[in-house]
């Protein structure tokens, strides 16, 4: 598993909170480790992948949608070319990973399809801004639904997914925008 947190001055979830102490082994670019050339390097060889960093969304071009690492963007073109033939979940928790363009309504360019045609099976992504400390909550709980029975059993992702978004919506019923902008594309 390869966990980008940080990047481009973005917040990294508190302690407990993510999903690195979850997944121990896992190669973490943390902040000024959040290279672009660190990315590209551990991407092949991660079955699941975490960002949880800052994005931009062009919604005029969205192919210029990109996630920010510590030394650049990494964008929607760039992602698309990979051929990641072991991916199984990316997992986007950073603002509007989800979000199209406005000029061709029924086009699906975004971040979270990049990660597909890499070959990515299944990404979690956001469709508008989202508050790190509710991000980092509805995470853990994917991945530790994920983790009970051992390994990442990634055949779950969705189901876990909507538990997660239940019970953060429970906790804040009053504010849909806290956990209502999480979505899980693929299988």
């Amino acid at each position: 598993m390869g966990i980008v947190e940080g990047g481009a001055a973005c917040a990294r979830p508190a302690a407990g909170r993510g999903p690195a102490h979850l997944f121990p082994n896992a190669r973490q670019l943390v902040d000024d480790r959040a290279t672009r050339a660190d990315v590209l390097d551990v991407l092949p060889r991660s079955h699941v992948f975490h960002f949880a960093c800052h994005a931009g969304q062009d919604l005029v071009n969205p192919s210029q949608g990109h996630l920010r690492l510590h030394d650049g963007a990494l964008d929607v073109l760039e992602i698309a070319r990979l051929r990641l033939d072991t991916a199984e979940l990316a997992y986007l928790s950073a603002c509007q990973t989800a979000t199209g363009g406005v000029t061709l309504a029924d086009e699906a360019v975004h971040l979270a399809s990049a990660f597909q045609l890499a070959g990515y099976r299944q990404v979690i992504g956001t469709l508008w801004p989202i508050q790190d400390a509710v991000a980092a909550d509805i995470a853990k709980d994917v991945y530790t639904q994920l983790r009970r029975d051992g390994g990442v059993a990634t055949a779950r992702a969705a189901a876990a997914l909507h538990r997660a978004v239940q019970r953060a919506r429970a906790a804040h019923p009053r504010e849909p925008h806290l956990w209502a902008s999480h979505i899980h594309l693929g299988p």
